[in-house]
């Protein structure tokens, strides 16, 4: 068996080159980017679509052969650069190709457009050149630029790193790059320097050679000694690799030339893969497909075509001709015809002259039926697909079934439906529109005019406040805006929606359901986005707007307005002794109170957590210091939770309107400010705003600088936590989370260090440290998934696809065991984009989770525009389900729309028996919470699965 398929390889190498060259072909056509590849005569022998539509160059000029002389000429002639540049602009490119080092240019074409072009030599000879649309960073490339050439004046004119030895292995000379390569002391590698001292201090910065230091001392003299020139590959202190390469010189010494090659490395490692990814895409195809050369000789085929014609591999073998396969198909039973091989094969030669392809029929052995075409290509040699469509044929055959059916299912339509012709007279109606409105059959039927129903459904007491024909009135004007959606409000409370097409041949189809119960829960939505779940007050977004309002009328009327901003004290102890159920008990409490105390033109505000606000007009700020002084009092007292006493209070933060400004971020910054200060006082107490608070921002800037360090000191670590299939108790993944242990403050919270993370675009290069130590500690562990947070900055940055493809190669993780999951937030700059890039995500084979859903705007047009694999039901609903009927109602609504949608929807936050057994009745499908384990270090998930394993045996 080994022996077969060693040949069978061997013969797929031979013969599948040109496939494959197909297949890159058009692999990059698709690029963003334009490519164009030249030998070492400069003449090209590979371009793309992109570089031609870039540059609206030609196909018929710039192709396979064209010299580099005739592509700038064409490109001058199309008025990408004046003609009379031609001859300087030839030059000097070609004297920077010569140079033999990679260098990058821009090019402003007459179009407006900026293009980045990189020029690079090939190592084969030869070189390429690679262009990109930059005209939205061109004034930031343009700064780069003078940057990056101010820099390069102080470096050494040499990419390379280079150390030099005499006879004796002493140092002669080394440049600054080597130095820096290393990230070693000049004082120390230095001339005269040891070679057993540089090896020393070499390996001293973390730089491994893959031996003891002795031992890799001995043998590179061993390799002076012998004249024996090496190559090797070094692995430096940041992880980078190193090639250095060593030549010896005349007098005894040796010289060593340092270069890294991390990306050409990983790029090896990535065109690899992609190879790995295009042979599985075409053996996973539904269809079948083979290539075959201009000689009609196969070249490569997949799985789906042997099964088809019944073909074997030794069968299939490359060079086989097409003619011969049609015979051995036959012989093999797979299908019968009355042509001749012969005859197939010159309809085949045909259709592929004429470039037809048009689909063949072929009717199989075993009555099934494949649809075949032929597809030429360019330069030479044609491409065939085979798809099965016998159940596009038997559809076909039952069309005539389905109009006898017609009629029962108009009959039982769970809507109303009625055509009506141009003179709105009806054609047809179901029993479902006559019930729908109560009418009565012998006034509805074939013939009737829409003014007589309307007059009839008025007569009946339907339609209230209106007459017939007024509301036929306002329909035939309706009609004649076009195909539209109206609502009908009925008199009992119901609301039908009417919906109109037109028909092709003149008239209507109007079809009418009854949305009653979905405007209510549309409306139970619209109040959840802009209502705390929890309390029922308004959230961020209705005080935002409130806010804005007030800052309106004090701006045009006057007056002034206070912002209060609540934070309760010592919340997290009550949370952690009594648990979040208590917790939530007391946040309404809170609500409560502050609902009771302010006054009746007053917006109370639940901001998030423990956070609360208050939006009071009147004489300020007598009234919202007499206010705050009555609320740190009656919050200071709180009820017993659970036959315990609690120890809380609430410090108040106040910002007036104007004062303090009239920009709403403003005033909330400042009404921040004064909260933290009245923190800082104690707590328990309120605080007005004052100028002098602004110091208090900068130690907010301390913790960003520590923030900005703390990847590279390596500060962060990941912790894990479970989650489970509801149904069977399996463990099916953990989620990965990020903890910052700073070397003096400690824990830092993510919530206090993600934010800013987020805010100065830090969490990009810590996203993608998460998402490497994630997959690289995941493909350690049995066949589980790893979930990792996105944020919505690494959206907004280039390059995400290209890290979690290069973080999965780099950890030989399958696609399919990386589940990332974003927010609503990160889909509301630019949701587009974004969903264009979660496609592109999902085509890697990684799986894709809408986190924290129902706390956001809930948008149901996400789930529509992106096939999420999982929804995750936000703990704040958990962590209430026993108590709030509404968080019950809402767990079990996401939960029926995951059944409806096909989507795993998993609730967070499960603590206890009690939440795990609401969560399974509600309908969800996994859980994640402290009921199966805290989060857990890398190191402890083995003893975690074994845990979790033995549950679900004795479960």
């Amino acid at each position: 068996m080994t022996s077969i398929r060693d040949n069978e390889l061997g013969a797929r190498r031979e013969q599948g080159p040109e496939a494959l060259v197909a297949l890159s072909q058009l692999a990059l056509d698709h690029m963003e980017q334009g490519v164009c590849v030249y030998d070492a005569d400069n003449r090209i022998v590979l371009v793309n679509q992109r570089y031609l539509s870039f540059f609206n160059m030609s196909a018929d000029v710039v192709r396979v052969g064209t010299s580099y002389r005739e592509v700038l000429a064409h490109s001058a002639s199309r008025g990408n650069f004046p003609e009379s540049e031609l001859d300087a602009l030839y030059s000097a490119r070609i004297a920077q190709i010569a140079g033999g080092e990679p260098f990058r240019t821009e090019q402003r074409l007459a179009t407006g457009l900026v293009m980045a072009l990189e020029l690079k030599p090939l190592p084969g000879g030869g070189w390429m050149t690679i262009c990109d649309d930059v005209s939205r960073f061109a004034r930031l490339e343009a700064e780069l630029r003078v940057q990056t050439e101010r820099s390069q004046h102080a470096l050494s004119n040499m990419s390379h790193g280079l150390i030099m030895y005499d006879a004796d292995s002493r140092v002669v000379v080394c440049n600054e790059r080597f130095l820096r390569l290393y990230n070693l002391a000049p004082e120390i590698v230095k001339p005269g320097a040891s070679h057993r001292a540089v090896i020393e201090h070499w390996m001293s910065r973390g730089n491994l050679p893959g031996m003891s230091s002795d031992e890799f001392h001995a043998s590179r003299l061993d390799d002076v000694r012998a004249r024996n020139a090496k190559t090797l590959l070094v692995m430096r202190y940041d992880g980078r690799m190193v090639q250095a390469v060593s030549r010896f010189l005349p007098d005894g010494g040796w010289v060593t030339v340092h270069e890294d090659v991390t990306e050409r490395l990983q790029y090896e490692e990535t065109l690899r893969q992609q190879n790995f990814i295009l042979d599985a895409a075409m053996e996973n195809m539904a269809h079948g497909l083979a290539f075959y050369d201009s000689d009609m000789r196969l070249r490569v085929c997949n799985t789906t075509y042997r099964k088809i014609y019944r073909l074997s591999q030794e069968e299939t073998r490359p060079g086989t001709h097409l003619s011969e396969l049609i015979e051995r198909s036959m012989t093999n039973g797979a299908f019968a015809t009355e042509y001749t091989p012969q005859q197939i094969l010159e309809a085949a030669r045909a259709r592929i002259a004429s470039r037809d392809s048009s689909p063949m029929r072929r009717s199989m052995s075993d009555d099934t039926v494949i649809s075949v075409r032929y597809c030429a290509l360019a330069e030479g040699g044609f491409v065939a697909t085979y798809e099965d469509i016998t159940e596009r044929e038997r559809a076909v055959e039952e069309l005539s079934e389905q109009y006898r059916r017609f009629d029962a299912a108009l009959n039982n339509m769970s809507q109303g439906l009625c055509m009506l012709d141009s003179s709105l007279r009806v054609i047809v109606c179901n029993r479902r529109y006559v019930e729908m409105y109560g009418l009565s059959p012998d006034v509805v039927k074939p013939g009737v005019s829409m003014r007589e129903i309307m007059e009839h459904s008025c007569e009946l007491g339907i339609h209230p406040n209106t007459t017939g024909a007024r509301l036929y009135a306002d329909y035939v004007e309706r009609l004649r805006e076009g195909e539209h959606t109206l609502h009908r409000h009925l008199s009992d409370g119901r609301i039908i929606k009417l919906n109109h097409k037109r028909m092709e041949h003149g008239g209507w189809v109007v079809t009418y359901e009854d949305v009653t119960d979905r405007h209510k829960a549309q409306a139970r939505v619209a109040h959840m986005a802009r209502h705390d779940s929890l309390t029922d007050l308004p959230n961020r977004t209705l005080f935002r707007e409130k806010m804005s309002e007030g800052l309106n009328q004090v701006a045009i009327a006057g007056g002034a307005m206070a912002v209060l901003c609540f934070d309760l004290d010592n919340f997290k102890t009550v949370n952690d002794r009594l648990g979040h159920a208590a917790g939530d008990r007391l946040l309404r409490w809170v609500a409560a109170r502050l609902k009771e105390n302010v006054g009746e033109h007053d917006t109370v505000a639940r901001l998030g957590g423990d956070e609360f606000a208050v939006l009071q007009r009147g004489p300020q700020p007598q009234s919202a210091e007499k206010l705050a002084r009555r609320l740190v009092e009656i919050i200071g007292h709180p009820p017993p939770m659970g036959n315990q006493s609690i120890h809380v209070g609430v410090s108040v933060g106040i910002a007036i309107a104007p004062d303090h400004g009239l920009d709403a971020d403003e005033l909330m910054k400042c009404a921040d400010l004064a909260l933290y200060q009245a923190k800082a006082k104690g707590r328990g107490a309120y605080q007005l705003f004052e100028p002098e608070m602004e110091e208090e921002a900068r130690s907010r800037h301390a913790l960003e600088h520590d923030l900005r360090s703390a990847l590279e000191a390596r500060e962060f670590h990941l912790v894990f936590q479970p989650q489970v299939r509801l149904d069977n108790s399996e463990l099916t993944g953990f989620e990965a989370l990020l903890r910052w242990k700073h070397p003096s403050r400690g824990l830092v919270s993510p919530a206090e260090f993600i934010p800013i993370a987020e805010e100065t675009g830090l969490i990009v290069p810590i996203g993608e440290w998460v998402l490497r130590s994630a997959c690289a500690t995941a493909v350690t562990w049995p066949a589980v998934t790893v979930a990792v947070n996105l944020s919505p900055v690494q959206f907004r940055s280039r390059g995400l696809v290209a890290m979690v493809t290069s973080a999965l190669a780099e950890a030989g993780l399958p696609p399919q065991r990386l589940e990332l999951e974003v927010t609503e937030t990160a889909l509301l700059d630019d949701s587009e984009a974004t969903i264009e890039i979660l496609h592109q995500l999902r085509a890697l084979g990684v799986r894709v989770s809408l986190d924290d859903f129902g706390v956001g705007y809930s948008s149901l047009s996400y789930l529509r525009k992106f096939p999420f694999d999982r929804i995750k039901i936000d703990r704040s609903f958990v962590g209430t389900l026993g108590e709030s009927p509404e968080s019950v109602a809402i767990v079990r609504t996401i939960a029926s729309l995951g059944s409806v949608l096909g989507v795993e929807t998993t609730a967070e936050g499960v603590e206890t028996a009690e939440q795990l057994d609401f969560v399974r009745e509600c309908g969800c499908t996994a859980v994640q919470g402290y009921y199966f384990g805290k989060p857990c270090a890398a190191a402890e998930v083995g003893h975690a699965i074994e845990t979790l394993s033995a549950i679900r045996r004795v479960a």
